[in-house]
């Protein structure tokens, strides 16, 4: 009963989750980053970020007392390559929060990863749900996710379970918000093993990718991009890990 009512509670609590699955909205994304397939998704009743092809092929995102969600489909052998790589910053950061705070937890940049639906693997809250799920979003929409951050006030490395999609949704801060602005960082993830990690259970090839900005919470704003995602083998991250190289790169998740 208490897994029932708690999901019942969930239920206007789903944005996140429904941020990247399909949807048809389509505003405020530059052409370009259309014609390559990205998309966006408005959270209803709330002022939409502003995303746009930035130098050298990077996303840049503006967030003005707004929240929205660009996100794409992906395909991706984790057993060939694993490990996510790409390179970030902020240029204006929103305040800390705290990400495991529903209703607190704006962030200047976040990437999600997401991955198909298994009621096999699934939580009982997480099966109650679905059907919910599936009526707004389709059968193709995500039923786990990963979000790593440059944002939040915890501890660089900390990991937090999401305060929107509970145990199917963690949170990993790369970087807190007092990371140093007007910088860009490189970052790689292991993600199959951040997977097992989060879920303890093998993970499937994730399904789709998305990009946000949060600010509606603070009634702030931030200014930040990301650039260069790829999907790499562990060989070619450890190879770009010590010398800089680009390694072996995936096309499946590039911006262009």
């Amino acid at each position: 009963m208490r897994d029932v009512t708690r999901t019942l509670r969930s239920i206007g609590s789903l944005g996140l989750l429904l941020a990247l699955m399909p949807g048809s909205a389509l505003a405020v994304v530059g052409p370009e980053l259309e014609a390559a397939g990205w998309r966006e998704l408005p959270n209803p009743h709330k002022q939409e970020n502003v995303f746009s092809r930035g130098p050298e092929g990077a996303i840049e995102v503006v967030s003005k007392d707004s929240v929205s969600t660009l996100y794409r489909p992906v395909e991706a052998d984790l057993a060939e390559r694993p490990v996510l790589r790409w390179r970030w910053r902020v240029d204006e950061a929103a305040p800390a929060t705290d990400l495991a705070a529903k209703g607190e937890d704006d962030c200047s940049l976040a990437l999600y990863v997401g991955f198909p639906y298994d009621p096999g693997q699934a939580s009982f809250f997480e099966r109650l749900k679905r059907p919910l799920v599936e009526s707004w979003a389709g059968a193709e929409a995500p039923g786990r996710v990963l979000r790593y951050v440059l944002c939040g006030r915890h501890e660089r490395g900390e990991v937090v379970e999401s305060p929107y999609l509970g145990s199917a949704g963690a949170i990993e801060i790369l970087r807190p918000a007092d990371a140093a602005t007007g910088q860009w960082f490189e970052e790689q993830v292991d993600l199959a093993a951040d997977y097992r990690r989060a879920f303890d259970e093998e993970p499937p090839d994730p399904s789709q990718i998305a990009i946000q900005a949060d600010t509606d919470n603070t009634a702030s704003q931030s200014r930040a991009s990301i650039a260069d995602l790829a999907f790499v083998s562990r060989d070619g991250a450890a190879s770009a890990a010590v010398d800089g190289a680009g390694g072996s790169a995936s096309d499946d998740l590039r911006a262009d």
